[in-house]
């Protein structure tokens, strides 16, 4: 199964990175954006290894030699081993995709990466997810559909250090394990993958020319097994375009200031691969391929990514928990979004380039991409690209950009009109999605939620029939709350908000809205969840609708619409719209969160 997969997911996840894209001039040192350097000093190869004549220093890697037996490479010295065995240590299976049968995270591993926080109920120690976790977990597993380079890096390294046990997944040694069927290791592994996306571990990534790398990796590498802190390594294209995750295992001299890195690469299962360093000129280059039938192609550049294993190990800090455990970080709250982009046609060509994506604060600092180019102008914020993403545009859900929480941005959006965009924005215990959008390639649409996410007002540039679901984990009744409006017509240059209030558990739908639209919502308590579902409800693009989600309390109960038909804020009407009673067909953003996924 997975070597018919290997030419995608080679693809995917070595020409991808986790682009922690770290710069802006007004940043403290604790920002999320700072890049964290390791010592100034270069590599002294003299202290360790003898003289090598000129010839063989400037000899590259030859890959075909078996080098396992002492993690070394051809014509070179061993300056560091740590003793992990990719024959041994190494999984003998290929990095995967989210193909049938593969299990990621579910509410048990989310309860276990954040606490109770993320549980609306937790009966017979059995979770059931808030909304926003449920939905974050739903974005985080989907990323994960073209490749789990990220935790097969990790979760190696964690058994070769005795800190994971083989054992749990059913065989002795890491090689020994078969992934068909193994649903605990296939859920280990989604688990540590996830941990690129949250913190601690973000902000403890170390970005560095590679002599620093080296040094740094020298020192942990030769303690072993028992290195108290050890090292995934991101590589990432040049020009920033991509990048993968693997295991360092050993470090080679070839002289003159020539070193081999070599690597347990979790696309090429058993065999010890090199990414070759010169420390004088601090670049480094990485001859790899989609999969062994394929030619080699060359990946290089001049800096390097760590990420250090203890942070990973700490308690995870849930940027979308709110009222049930309100996160607490020096680097203070913060809201996410998540944007994603897929095929609005059966049109072939090209993945989808980044064209203006853009969060501008009402004073004009902006975060995201304008033509192409990254623009960081907000304190705080930070922008990062999960790895095992094709492009910075996919169905898998990216980029990822967190915003210091309290700032008010607008979204501009022009990009390929072939595609229906989404963004997801996540805060202080609530989700909001905009799903469907249409846009354009020339004129934005705009995207605002506001300084807390509860709410979004869409100014669309083209005519589109986005959904739009909004979910809170604690209203006002202390009961978490679901609601999704599908195919909300808005006009081109149509305005339209859809708002939440919490105090009040008061959904209002204002703006340029024609036709119908449908409405369903899931309501969550101690006892147990209710779903309400209404189709084609009818709404004027000159009225506005408001109604109350608390009279859902169980199966078949009515919601109240009263419509204000000219927008002076007096109520004209009232009807009462009954359950369709179609919960078994909700749209499955909806569905799943009155699923419970253990």
């Amino acid at each position: 199964m997975h070597k018919n997969n290997k030419v995608i997911i080679a693809v995917v996840c070595m020409i991808t990175a986790v682009l922690w894209i770290v710069f802006s001039g007004s940043l403290s040192t604790k920002s999320p954006l700072q890049v964290t350097k390791v010592e100034d000093t270069p590599v002294s190869i003299a202290e360790s290894t003898s003289t090598q004549s000129e010839d063989i220093a400037a000899t590259a890697v030859d890959e075909s030699v078996d080098t396992n037996a002492d993690n070394s490479s051809a014509n070179g010295t061993v300056i560091a081993d740590s003793g992990f065995d990719v024959k041994a240590d190494g999984f003998s299976f290929e990095n995967y995709g989210n193909e049938e049968g593969v299990t990621n995270l579910n509410a048990k591993e989310m309860r276990r990466m954040f606490g109770d926080k993320v549980c609306t109920r937790i009966k017979n120690d059995t979770c059931t997810l808030t909304s926003p976790a449920r939905q974050w977990m739903k974005e985080i597993n989907a990323a994960m559909a073209d490749g789990h380079c990220e935790g097969m890096a990790v979760i190696s390294l964690a058994m070769f250090h005795k800190i994971e046990d083989p054992n749990t997944f059913g065989a002795p040694q890491t090689n020994d394990l078969t992934f068909e069927g193994n649903t605990p290791l296939q859920e280990e592994i989604a688990y540590w993958w996830a941990t690129q996306s949250t913190e601690p571990t973000m902000s403890n990534v170390i970005t560095d020319r590679p002599s620093a790398i080296i040094n740094l990796l020298r020192e942990s590498l030769s303690k072993g097994s028992a290195a108290d802190t050890f090292y995934s390594i991101g590589i990432y294209q040049a020009d920033g375009s991509g990048g993968h995750a693997v295991t360092p295992v050993s470090i080679t001299d070839f002289g003159a200031g020539n070193i081999g890195l070599n690597i347990y690469d979790n696309n090429w299962p058993n065999e010890l691969r090199t990414i070759e360093v010169d420390t004088n000129a601090e670049t480094w280059s990485y001859q790899a391929a989609t999969n062994p039938n394929e030619p080699d192609s060359l990946y290089s550049g001049d800096m390097l990514e760590l990420t250090p294993s203890n942070p990973r190990f700490e308690p995870q800090i849930c940027d979308f928990c709110g009222g049930k455990g309100h996160k607490s970080t020096t680097k203070g709250a913060m809201n996410t979004f998540i944007l994603n982009a897929g095929l609005a046609t059966s049109a072939g060509g090209d993945r989808v380039g980044m064209g203006t994506t853009l969060f501008v604060t009402p004073d004009g600092k902006r975060l995201g991409y304008l033509n192409g180019q990254l623009i960081n102008e907000i304190p705080g914020a930070s922008v990062k690209i999960f790895k095992g993403a094709p492009t910075l545009w996919s169905d898998s859900g990216l980029p990822v950009f967190r915003i210091p929480e309290g700032v008010t941005t607008t979204l501009q959006l022009a990009n390929d009109p072939k595609y229906k965009y989404s963004v997801t924005a996540y805060g202080d215990g609530k989700v909001v999605k905009v799903s469907k959008l249409d846009v354009s390639a020339t004129k934005a649409t705009q995207v605002y939620f506001g300084s807390k996410v509860k709410s979004v007002k869409i100014k669309s540039a083209v005519k589109t029939a986005p959904d739009v679901y909004i979910g809170d984990e604690e209203n006002a009744n202390n009961k978490d709350s679901a609601t999704q409006f599908s195919n909300v017509d808005i006009g081109e240059d149509g305005e339209t908000e859809i708002s939440f209030d919490e105090e009040t558990d008061q959904f209002t739908v204002d703006g340029d809205v024609v036709g119908t639209f449908d409405l369903d919502v899931v309501v969550s308590d101690e006892n147990g969840d209710y779903s309400y579902s209404a189709n084609d409800v009818v709404i004027d693009e000159t009225s506005n609708i408001t109604f109350d989600i608390d009279s859902i309390d169980g199966e078949g109960d009515s919601l109240t619409l009263q419509v204000d038909e000219n927008g002076d804020g007096t109520f004209d009407t009232q009807s009462d719209v009954t359950d369709d009673n179609t919960s078994e067909t909700l749209d499955p953003v909806v569905a799943e969160d009155v699923t419970d996924n253990e």
